[in-house]
């Protein structure tokens, strides 16, 4: 079978492959695997399925696809990052996932159409160009395939009781985050766009409180983007603050997370 991916890497991830982002990738999957399971199984799919994750990560929805296509069909994880496809293939040995393969790299414009069913997820916000990444997954899938996709919009990303802290970090992290953090809301049109019909989408909302791992989520990207908010002439000392600030909020019992609006689009292939 021809490589589904173009042999260059393709834009690097903007979170980095560092092994702190693996954990949270593994623990991410595990946070929307119900959701991800409410997904696929809205999508009919014949026998002998062929299906890719496209950005799959350390894991992805791979051990999910593998129960959708089930022992006849085939999946593919794809990723343009050489450690998580290392990571991917441990996690497929790890399951046992048979039926399920890699490959290093990204969709190109003109992929050839072999899936039936083509998705990713939390891949489109992390990018500069989401247009072109949607139009290479409809030109990878059969005509009358399915094409899904998950993205978050950081709209309803707020915190309560709110705190002035959050404001401005949230501000600042979108300033400099690099792909758009409200490109949930624009699912239905990047798909109707790229020529998708039947399309339908879904969402979903989330809260979190002290001990959940998305509870200091902002946290989390204000340090790993911290170089870059400095960049934009914040004072570190005025940087440290917030986030000690914010800290403190966030590790009250009152306060809770409401997480962004996880939007789920599918739509077929027309032609």
């Amino acid at each position: 079978m021809p490589r589904p991916a173009s042999t260059s890497p393709g834009p690097a991830y903007l979170l980095g492959s560092s092994a702190g982002e693996r954990q949270r990738l593994l623990a991410q999957g595990d946070l929307l695997r119900d959701v991800a399971r409410q997904l696929l199984d809205r999508l009919p799919l014949a026998d002998q399925a062929r299906a890719i994750d496209v950005g799959c990560g350390p894991l992805g929805v791979l051990d999910l696809l593998s129960d959708k296509v089930g022992p006849s069909g085939t999946v593919v994880g794809l990723d343009n990052d050489e450690r998580m496809i290392t990571w991917a293939r441990e996690s497929i040995a790890a399951l046992d996932l048979v039926n399920v393969t890699t490959a290093l790299g990204s969709l190109p414009c003109d992929a050839e159409p072999l899936f039936d069913l083509t998705h990713c997820r939390l891949v489109l916000i992390n990018s500069a160009g989401p247009e072109a990444i949607v139009a290479s997954m409809v030109a990878a899938t059969r005509t009358g395939g399915w094409i899904a996709v998950q993205e978050f919009d950081w709209t309803t990303w707020q915190c309560e009781p709110p705190h002035p802290a959050w404001d401005r970090l949230k501000f600042l992290l979108a300033s400099v985050f690099g792909g758009d953090v409200h490109i949930g809301a624009r699912l239905p049109d990047l798909l109707r766009e790229a020529g998708c019909r039947e399309i339908q989408t879904m969402a979903y909302a989330f809260s979190w409180r002290p001990g959940d791992l998305y509870q200091t989520l902002l946290l989390y990207f204000a340090d790993l983007f911290a170089e870059r908010i400095r960049a934009r002439g914040i004072n570190p000392r005025t940087l440290t603050g917030l986030t000690q600030e914010l800290g403190r909020h966030l590790a009250h019992p009152a306060t809770v997370v409401r997480e962004s609006l996880l939007v789920q689009a599918w739509g077929r292939k027309a032609r």
